[in-house]
Parts: structure tokens; sequence; C-alpha cells
């Protein structure tokens, strides 16, 4: 990019317009000079011993840059004459060449200088940190010439917690940085914002210690995937895999299981940096709500019920922004009796995920394995066709769970929690 930029500004000639040149007076010109970045170079020619007088002119009248006298040689070099800047790319400069025993000459002309659109340089250091230690936003100023003032924001992931400061360069002062100490591992938005132009990056955070701890939970949709993600995991680093299936449970049916309840006191005693949760399919139960009345499947008051339940349990998972929870959306299946329950089950998930932006992320596995509801037994994978559900035509095969758990692997190295 520096080079491009030299390239665009190598070449500062100011072309004379001369008037009455008086007889044996060469006439003057102002020439391209070897550049600085960051300044505008001026070349003399003329007359030797003629004087120069150089000014620029700006919104505030005119400015004098400098007087010189032209040597033997009739050449002279206004080195750094004016810097570039952020208001004004648009530059008038103007020279009177006062020969000896002559009358004044003027030469004027008009230049470019790149705008400040990629003037600062935004870097992240390290770039791929872990959480609760120390991370540094840094700008470069490319000109080098400091003076200048830009605003850092940064944000939990999901754009949560945003939080905004001024970094000022002095004069002179070509780099600077903010240090953040983000909380927890995820994806964090940043962005630094300079002469009316933003610019963003992510801040991969790792999770806090290098041994990672993830959860694997659910109905009996979870069994074959754990398996699998283990396996996968396992070859990522040192990473434990903890299996908690509870087989005909559902949301929808405490008096058989409380997920609610077994949702707090799991995270509690795990504390998982990450979750994988896949439930849902023996839902469908009436619910009692907080106001009273029984909700009955599938209508509007169900879904709702359903969601603060699975709101309540995402909140465990969660552990304050210490923990990210993936929760897979349940895939169209065979009958119409499941097809009735799993709709509802999954718009009361997205309702409830959407209370917990960048920390619950759901995985819709109807994507990949039902596009558009209509249930598929086989489809094509990496060039292949598999049978990806088994004979009841709600569970994934064996080839469909790893087909699932390697969607959830591609989701975590996404956020940053696997390499």
């Amino acid at each position: 990019m520096l080079r491009r930029t030299i390239g665009m500004t190598v070449a500062i000639v100011l072309a004379g317009t001369a008037v009455a040149l008086g007889r044996g007076v060469s006439p003057p010109s102002f020439e391209e000079s070897r550049p600085h970045v960051g300044w505008v170079t001026l070349s003399l020619h003329g007359t030797p011993g003629s004087t120069v007088a150089v000014t620029e002119a700006t919104p505030a009248g005119p400015v004098a840059i400098a007087t010189v006298v032209l040597p033997s040689s009739g050449a002279a070099t206004i080195d750094r004459a004016a810097p570039w800047t952020c208001d004004r790319a648009t530059r008038f400069f103007g020279a009177v060449f006062t020969a000896p025993g002559g009358g004044p000459v003027q030469a004027a002309t008009k230049i470019r200088t790149p705008s400040c659109a990629r003037r600062l340089a935004v870097l992240l250091r390290p770039r791929r940190p872990r959480a609760r230690r120390t991370a540094a936003i840094q700008i470069a100023d490319r000109w080098g010439l400091g003076g200048v003032q830009a605003q850092v924001c940064t944000a939990e992931p999901g754009g949560r917690g945003r939080r905004c400061t001024v970094l000022a360069l002095a004069a002179g002062q070509a780099r600077g940085a903010v240090q953040i100490r983000p909380r927890r591992s995820g994806r964090h938005p940043v962005s630094v914002t300079f002469a009316g132009r933003t610019q963003r990056r992510v801040l991969i955070v790792r999770p806090a210690t290098s041994r990672l701890r993830v959860l694997a939970t659910g109905d009996s949709m979870i069994q074959i995937i754990d398996g699998d993600l283990q396996r996968r995991l396992a070859r990522l680093g040192p990473i434990r895999v903890r299996s908690d299936a509870h087989i005909s449970t559902g949301i929808s049916k405490p008096f058989m299981f409380d997920w609610v309840s077994h949702a707090r006191a799991t995270a509690h005693g795990i504390r998982p940096d990450a979750t994988v949760m896949f439930l849902g399919a023996n839902d469908g139960f009436p619910m009692g709500t907080p106001a009273g009345p029984r909700a009955n499947c599938c209508d509007a008051a169900w879904v709702r019920e359903y969601a603060r339940r699975a709101r309540r349990m995402m909140r465990s998972y969660a552990r304050g922004g210490r923990g990210t929870v993936y929760w897979l959306l349940l895939p169209a299946p065979r009958g119409q009796n499941f097809a009735r329950v799993f709709r509802p089950v999954n718009r009361a998930l997205r309702q409830a995920a959407r209370s917990f932006p960048g920390v619950v992320h759901l995985i819709d596995l109807g994507r990949t394995f039902t596009p558009h509801g209509r249930f598929r037994q086989t489809m094509i994978w990496h060039g292949r066709r598999v049978s990806v559900r088994q004979a009841d035509g709600v569970h994934l095969s064996i080839a469909g769970a790893s087909i699932a758990s390697e969607l959830i692997v591609r989701r975590m190295r996404h956020d940053g929690l696997v390499r």
C-alpha cells in the first residue's frame, strides 16, 4: 500500500506560466523531485541568482513556504515544503521568480496529494489473544506525521458492551495503541474511525486456558454426534468433551426431567467453555406459564413459554459470557406428527437466542439436511451420496451425525475456539 501511495505522489510538478520574460532570462519551472511520504517536495529551475518566493494558496489566504536564491546551477530543492493534509487533497502552489536585473515572473500549478482514506493502518496484537489477558489495538500513521486522533471502539461478541476511546498521536508520533482485556472468547468487533471513515476488524479471542472444556448434551439426538465430536476435537488440541445425553426428555416435560434446573447445575459443576445442545424431538407437551394458564402445543403462547425456558438454559450455559453455546436446530423429520412440533420448537429457539447475540449460536441443520423443509433420506456430501437419517426418519445416522459434528467444528473454528 505504501508503494502505491508513493506512486500516486512521486511527481510534484509545478508547470510555470511565464509572463514578460526578459532577454537572456531562462523560463522558470517547477519539476518533480524525489518525494518523502507525507510531504510535498518542490524542485525549482531558473536563471542562476534568481530569487524565488514560493507560497501555497489556502482557504485562509496565501501561506509563505520558502524564499530561496537559485545557485549557479540554476536548480534548488525545497525539501518537505508542505505536509500532506486530511482537510484538502487538492493543493495550489505559486512562485515568483525575480532574476537579477529583470522583473518578476510568476508560475502556478494545482496538484493532488493522497486522501486520508487509508492513512491509518489498524493492527491487532496479538492476533489471537486469550480471554482475560491483555491485547492491543494499534494504529500506525502511514504518513509518519502524527498529530491526529482516532476513535477506537471495541465490543464483546455480538456487539454488546461497546466501549470507545480516543487515541491521539502527537506530532511526529507514528504509532499508538489502546489496550483491552477481553473477558470472554469469541469474535470481538473492533472499529477505528478517522477522517470520517471507519475501518472494521475482528479480534478472535481464544478461551482463557489452553485446555478446552466442551459439553455435548441433549436428548437422544445428541448421541453419536457427541462421540464423533470428541474424535474430531481430540485432533485439534487438549480438548475434553463431556457427554450428557438424557433419552426421551424435553423442555416441555419437566415431570420426567427438569432441563432448566439441570442446565444450571451442570454449568456450575462442569464450567464448560462451549456447550453443544441438541434437544426438542420429544417435546410438544402442554406447559404451565408464569401467568397461570397452560399453553397447549403449538400455539403462540406455547412458543413463548418454550422460548422462556430455553432462554434460562442458554443463560446458564453461557456462564455470564464465559461460555459459548451452540444449539442445533431440528432438521425436518419424515413424519408430519413430528414436523408439527419441530417447527414451533425451532421458532422458540430462535426467539430465545436473540437475547444472547455473539454468545448463543444456532446451527441450522435444516439448511444442510432438509433445505426448504423437505425431508431427505440421502444427500450428496463431499462428492458422495450418503444416507443421513435413521429408519425412524427423525434421528441422524452415523454419517449424518458426522456431518453435523463437522458443521459444529467449522463454527467453532470461525469463532476462534479451536484452530
